[in-house]
């Protein structure tokens, strides 16, 4: 059975007598950086280095070329930063070099979740089905929070579907807050009155430091999504981010060139907006469409959309989102070429139909309805808000609810008479820290171990001995210590009663190392 393997095609800008070696130069930049005949090691030539399955001319003139490379996965990492340098790092510096396509292996492609709701989990969220989704964005920038607001309100109120941030809405954490509360609770309000579910999507751009509490916010306050720029926040944060919360993402295609003038360089739209985005969790991929302002053809288009729906193993379809320069006019014919599974995203051209935004919503939505049809369901609700709760004692240190589990699974690593509780964290709570109870019988030790997060304990019962490096230091009821990333530590029970204490730790860690 042959290896699996990574396959990219490129569309390469040369003369036919120089494309095959082109595509083998791609083959050896792109996996271990040297000339070819430099690698001459059987195992890395067989297991590492790309192999060209294929060139074949992309035109009758014979100057482009499509050159398929298959890259071995042997020791390849699932995570965008390795799928991106390997699929088109240095490639991409290359001049007449384009990433057209690529296909992963299944092991590989299930590593990316995708989108959390897809087009079907839209359409349950918005009880809207047999038409595209009609989209707006709160501009312009400058205009304060109650007078954006406002523009969120009248759109719901004129039955539109999805009501998202302009991306230059970028604020400071506080800031975002304060809009996302007043727009998501106006758009609730209409909601109410009218009987349809619009989505309101406020804009998830901020310092790394606050990114996380963004999307913390909005799934702790009911929102169903977030706009987020992908390639501005980074590709491997948004699939972070996106499988870890229950909210839907629209991608916008901010800092996203993909072609120059005559298309021989960069992304191609179908891979980047279509299939990249897609992987790393976007429900919705924004894209210029074509006759807007913007320079694309009606084959980009047509080809972002078929990506976005595309078979790609269990991964969700998403929606297209054609926007920039949008007209009434033009509604019949978007609602042909991209059918009824795709939004609509309309700015300009609906504030400048109407001063009443509900009445241009509307006028909007008739023109959608008349080229397509409409069928309303009762919408499904929102991510729920996790809500708070409380865990009983019991007696001997045992908790309702929450029953003791081995200490740890690491035969590497030394310990002896500990029992583990996990009271916090891993009951699916948006937590960034871990609550746990340890406890130590007569005797009993911990691993001696270190890892890279520091952590916190407290004494919870008897006493014991903190073990931090070479240094020694007893532990009684309501002792808190701090121990520091990469310090050697071990907790034992010298004593003949148990000894107990808290455990506070990062939510996402690594795995502990054993000190020899």
């Amino acid at each position: 059975m042959a290896e699996p393997t990574i396959r990219a095609t490129y569309l390469l800008t040369c003369p036919a007598a120089e494309a095959a070696q082109a595509a083998r130069r791609i083959a050896y930049e792109q996996t271990v950086e040297l000339p070819e005949a430099q690698v001459t090691d059987r195992a890395i030539l067989d297991g590492v280095v790309g192999r060209v399955d294929s060139v074949t001319p992309a035109d009758a003139r014979g100057e482009r070329h499509l050159a398929t490379i298959a890259y071995p996965v042997n020791g390849f990492d699932p995570q965008f930063p390795a799928l991106l340098n390997l699929l088109f790092g240095n490639a991409s510096l290359l001049a007449g070099t384009r990433l057209v396509d690529f296909s992963l292996p299944g092991a590989v492609l299930a590593t990316f979740a995708g989108p959390r709701h897809g087009s079907a989990g839209l359409r349950a969220l918005t009880g809207v089905y047999g038409r595209p989704l009609l989209a707006t964005a709160l501009k312009p920038r400058g205009q304060g929070i109650a007078e954006l607001a406002a523009l969120a309100g009248a759109f719901a109120r004129g039955g539109g579907d999805i009501v998202k941030d302009d991306q230059n809405l970028a604020d400071d954490f506080e800031t975002f807050k304060r809009r996302a509360e007043r727009c998501h609770a106006v758009v609730a309000e209409a909601n109410a009155a009218s009987g349809r579910h619009c989505l309101y999507l406020p804009h998830a751009s901020a310092r790394f430091a606050d990114l996380e509490r963004c999307f913390e916010f909005a799934a702790a306050r009911g929102m169903a999504g977030l706009l987020v720029c992908p390639m501005i926040t980074g590709l491997e944060t948004l699939r972070d981010l996106a499988e870890r919360y229950p909210l839907a993402i629209m991608a916008h295609p901010a800092l996203t060139s993909v072609a120059g003038q005559d298309g021989s360089r960069g992304f191609s739209p179908a891979v980047l907006w279509g299939t990249l985005f897609r992987l790393a969790g976007a429900d919705i991929s924004i894209f210029p469409h074509p006759g807007g302002r913007f320079p694309f053809t009606v084959a980009d288009g047509e080809a972002i959309a078929a990506a976005l729906r595309a078979p790609l193993g269990q991964t969700q379809t998403a929606l297209p989102a054609p926007a920039g320069g949008m007209s009434l006019e033009r509604v019949p014919e978007l609602c042909e070429r991209y059918g009824s599974d795709s939004v609509l995203l309309v700015g300009g051209a609906l504030f400048a139909l109407d001063r009443d935004v509900s009445v241009a919503t509307r006028r909007f939505l008739d023109a959608i309805s008349a080229a397509t049809g409409e069928r309303l369901v009762v919408p499904a609700t929102g991510p729920a808000r996790a809500g708070g709760y409380h865990l009983a004692a019991g007696t001997d240190f045992n908790w309702s609810g929450r029953e003791s589990s081995p200490y740890k699974d690491a035969p590497d690593q030394a310990f002896q008479g500990v029992r583990r509780v996990e009271l916090i964290g891993k009951f699916g709570e948006q937590t960034r820290t871990d609550l746990r109870y340890f406890e130590v019988q007569p005797g009993g030790y911990s691993s001696l171990e270190r890892h890279v997060h520091g952590h916190i304990v407290i004494g919870a019962r008897g006493t014991g001995v903190l073990v931090l490096g070479d240094r020694r230091q007893a532990l009684a009821v309501n002792d808190v210590a701090f121990i520091a990333a990469l310090e050697a530590h071990q907790l034992r029970n010298e004593t003949d009663q148990p000894f107990g204490f808290f455990c506070i730790v990062d939510h996402r860690r690594d795995r502990p190392m054993a000190v020899e």
